[in-house]
């Protein structure tokens, strides 16, 4: 384990490394360690390359640029991003409408919470909770979803909604549809159909597809949203641990299944040890314990 640690640790990602300085290892942002690795952070490449989407203009680079603030870590108090967000408000259209739970998500790790914005519509998007706790489809020209299970809503839209929920319970923020929607991923052993529970629901979304969007999800994700909502513990979840514990190598670092053909940041490549998913499946371990 302290091998992982240290190769998660390395300077030379300096994005994973505070990451994992603050949320996995709990260090206080204050701490030597700490502020040298953030200052390694503020000038590296990663944050150079998000804040050159800004400057396209472009609504989903702007998306694309709060996913990977919010994976690295950093807030609007780190960075100068409080200009663009009523610029992403304004550009939300109907094309964008499956992006926008997950945008939630990234805005409440960057602290926007109490933006009169995020705060409703996280209000509104939680009330078209479903009695068996998913979403439904908002592609209204689709006649089935992407599970192929009829009584079932959009599995991928939902799973956005997970971590919402777990960003928002980070921050003591607790809606009371958080108790039936983990109830849905713990009814179908997280990940299974309920007609063959050895086959997935969704084969992308058993993998560990890295780094995410609205669509591509991967289970390290889930297991996450899973351990800070508190249900990841329950037996049911047993079968998705043992899925997810499958793609580590020999040494028990986690590989990278599926990206993106040009992944939006650089996160490794696929089909080797990859540090992003083993962070987060070190996460979820760290936040199933508490």
């Amino acid at each position: 384990m302290n091998n992982i640690r240290n190769w998660i640790l390395e300077d030379e990602t300096p994005e994973v490394k505070y990451r994992a300085m603050t949320e996995l290892l709990c260090m206080k942002k204050d701490e030597p360690e700490v502020i040298k690795a953030y200052d390694s952070l503020l000038v590296s490449d990663t944050v150079s390359l998000i804040m050159d989407k800004f400057k396209l203009n472009n609504k989903w680079e702007d998306i694309n640029a709060f996913c990977t603030l919010a994976e690295i870590g950093l807030t609007r108090v780190d960075v100068p991003v409080d200009g663009y967000i009523e610029r992403i408000i304004k550009n939300m259209n109907l094309s964008m409408k499956c992006a926008k739970i997950l945008l939630l998500r990234n805005l409440v790790s960057l602290g926007y919470y109490e933006h009169s914005w995020v705060k409703e519509q996280i209000s509104l998007a939680f009330s078209t909770i479903r009695e068996d706790g998913t979403f439904r489809c908002l592609d209204k020209t689709k006649k089935t979803n992407d599970s192929k299970l009829p009584e079932m809503g959009c599995y991928r839209q939902t799973t956005t909604y997970l971590l919402l929920a777990a960003e928002l319970k980070k921050i003591s923020v607790v809606l009371p549809q958080f108790e039936l929607l983990t109830e849905f991923y713990i009814n179908y052993h997280v990940a299974f159909r309920p007609d063959d529970y050895e086959k997935v629901i969704i084969e992308e979304m058993s993998g560990t597809f890295y780094p995410i969007d609205h669509v591509h999800i991967g289970l390290q994700m889930i297991m996450y949203g899973l351990s800070i909502l508190g249900a990841a513990n329950h037996p049911n979840c047993e079968k998705a641990w043992a899925l997810l514990d499958s793609k580590k190598d020999s040494e028990g670092k986690y590989i990278l299944s599926k990206s993106f053909a040009e992944p939006y940041f650089n996160v490794g490549k696929v089909g080797n040890p990859n540090k992003w998913v083993t962070l987060y499946a070190l996460l979820s371990e760290k936040h199933r314990r508490n």
